[in-house]
């Protein structure tokens, strides 16, 4: 039996379980890349290989709570982005260089939309390999990619300017982890490379959870209330936190069954009046596989703080290579530790 669990167990690791926020950013949560710059023309030498290291934070900035997004190369920080979320999307609000001064952005720049679909475009400004750049995007293709930390289904997203050097830039990003390739080029009038660099993803973040605070009792006794207790309604039920709905589409719906060979299982979320920085954690449960694993086995399980009380976020379940294990599974949604909705999903040839 140990054979059968220790194979399943990585069968079904396969199954990714990614919440489709545009970025996880609570505290401590970081993304580490492997970087490669390439030169060109009269400086042409070996590439500088480093390991480049963001990690999220929050910082106060004339007034506001921003997410603080440091970037190091190595041990030395080359760099800070202020950045918000909202129902616009992903913005830069400020950003600083080594000498960590920052500068306000006015208007913030658009790193991502709030919802990217292929055929998307937005218009920006940045400075791309210390070039200028005014940045045309356009969501090409969604497509499976493959880095050191792994594969990826993720949007390309790609943006050029010819204004006067040949800039290119090619990023894929994956919703709920964040970019896991770039690839930015500088190109002289006559097509020669001047300057090249590739970042890959190499370790991917992991889900930060909050420690937990003891709320130490209270030795005062309450005083005595005159308000005569409220009586609970018996016709009355208790508000609902989260709508929930699975699909095999996109858009969403309900289906409950799937055949094995469905490409991909869609999950989403849509909370009401949630508690301010609520955790919302969805798992993913093997309840009756057969030998397979043993029942009630947890695949996989991601979780996201609800920005807003009534943010969504959309979850996919992609199948593993070899198809979908036959059998009883379910999806447990908790707010803040707490169950509040559960589906059944079977999955059979």
């Amino acid at each position: 039996m140990r054979n059968f669990f220790m194979t399943a167990a990585l069968f079904l690791a396969a199954i990714a379980l990614r919440a489709e926020q545009l970025l996880p950013t609570s505290p401590g949560t970081s993304w580490q890349y492997d970087s490669k710059e390439e030169f060109g023309g009269p400086i042409a030498d070996r590439p500088v290989e480093s390991v480049v290291t963001i990690r999220a934070g929050t910082q106060l900035f004339e007034g506001k709570q921003f997410v603080k997004l440091e970037t190091f190369s190595g041990d030395a920080l080359t760099g800070t982005e202020l950045v918000s979320l909202s129902d616009d999307g992903l913005l830069r609000e400020a950003r600083s260089g080594k000498d960590g001064k920052l500068t306000k952005l006015d208007p913030p720049q658009i790193i991502l939309p709030a919802a990217l679909k292929v055929g998307d475009t937005w218009d920006s400004e940045d400075e791309i390999l210390r070039n200028p750049m005014q940045q045309h995007f356009a969501v090409m293709a969604e497509e499976t990619i493959v880095v050191p930390a792994g594969r990826f289904r993720a949007f390309h997203l790609h943006c050029e300017d010819s204004s006067t050097l040949v800039i290119k830039l090619d990023r894929w990003f994956v919703p709920g982890t964040g970019f896991v390739k770039d690839i930015a080029t500088v190109r002289g009038p006559t097509g020669g490379l001047l300057q090249r660099l590739t970042r890959e993803l190499r370790k991917a973040p992991e889900p930060v959870r909050p420690s937990p605070t003891a709320t130490p009792a209270s030795t005062t006794p309450a005083p005595p209330s005159s308000a005569a207790p409220a009586t609970p309604d018996a016709n009355q039920s208790p508000a609902k936190k989260l709508t929930v709905e699975v699909s095999g589409e996109p858009g969403g719906g309900l289906k409950t069954e799937f055949k094995s060979d469905a490409p991909n299982i869609y999950v989403r979320w849509h909370g009401h009046d949630l508690p301010e920085g609520a955790t919302v954690r969805v798992t993913w449960v093997a309840e009756d596989v057969g030998d397979l694993v043993d029942p009630n086995f947890i695949i996989d399980e991601t979780e996201s703080v609800a920005p807003t009380p009534d943010a969504s976020a959309r979850f996919t379940l992609g199948r593993p290579p070899d198809g979908w294990a036959d059998g009883k599974y379910r999806l447990e949604f908790y707010v803040n530790d707490e169950l509040v909705e559960t589906i059944k999903v079977t999955i059979a040839k």
